[in-house]
């Protein structure tokens, strides 16, 4: 029975220190794989142009004029992340959680694969580290910035798409949608666009789109089926994520912590009962 206690002991100090040397070592393992850039399979053609140094170049800028900076956010999100989602870049750009970045998430992509397999981070560092996500991974990160300038923003969920409402200008209560996902801004609020979708048109097509994808936008920006979140960021429309994501992030290190210090803590326990 003591051979297998020292045993058990041993084993959770080494699986700890195993957990958090791997840990350490996720520190400096990008989430982005450069093959991105060459990848063929993205939903637009030179869908991500930006590295992850050049984004944050373009958006760690003063505030100064709130619309100039709130467009020049949309187009960078639209430039330096990628949309895709396929099954065959779930390991290959880390749809599912990498063990050495977060052991718990990957760990959940098994149990739980609906939830956890294609992963949408909350925190849009991550996801701009990763480089890659759909609408609403796009949505997420330009409504998180915004919100860290102060600048008040609402996740829109369309009937297919996910854009964003953000406030540019507080005295006039003025109100813009944002797509980065197609890198399109509309000056108008989303109440006013889902009375005349065809307001959408002309920013639509002064991006480059064809009639025929500017009349299915035209459809989803339809009234039904469409829901302005009611909190603000991706609060609002990834509750579950906002509260388990950062836990799991902080148990990735208290976990080994525990598993590390708990046959230290037996171990002097022993100790003081043999000198008693």
């Amino acid at each position: 029975m003591k051979v297998f206690l020292n045993l058990t002991v041993k084993t959770l100090f080494y699986l700890g220190f195993f957990l958090f040397i791997i840990n350490i070592i996720g520190l400096f393992i990008s989430l982005r794989n450069e093959s991105i850039y060459q990848e063929k399979n993205t939903f637009f053609t030179n869908d991500i142009i930006l590295t992850e140094k050049e984004f944050y170049d373009r958006i760690n800028k003063a505030v100064i004029d709130k619309k100039e900076y709130i467009t020049n956010l949309n187009e960078a999100v639209n430039q330096g992340i990628a949309k895709y989602w396929r099954n065959a870049g779930i390991n290959k750009y880390n749809l599912r959680i990498p063990f050495y970045e977060n052991y718990l998430l990957f760990i959940a992509s098994y149990l739980n694969p609906e939830e956890y397999l294609k992963y949408e981070f909350v925190d849009y560092r991550k996801a701009i580290e990763r480089g890659i996500g759909l609408c609403s991974q796009q949505a997420i990160i330009v409504s998180e910035i915004l919100l860290e300038q102060s600048i008040p923003s609402f996740i829109v969920g369309l009937s297919g798409h996910v854009v964003v409402r953000a406030q540019v200008d507080k005295s006039h209560d003025e109100w813009w949608v944002l797509d980065p996902d197609y890198g399109v801004v509309i000056p108008y609020d989303i109440d006013i666009i889902e009375n005349n979708t065809k307001l959408i048109r002309p920013f639509y097509a002064q991006a480059g789109y064809k009639q025929k994808k500017i009349n299915k936008l035209e459809n989803i920006y339809e009234k039904k089926g469409n829901a302005v979140m009611s909190e603000q960021g991706a609060k609002g429309y990834q509750i579950k994520r906002c509260s388990n994501e950062p836990r799991f992030y902080f148990l990735k290190w208290i976990i080994p912590c525990i598993l590390m210090t708990t046959p230290i803590f037996l171990f002097l326990i022993r100790r003081r009962n043999r000198n008693m």
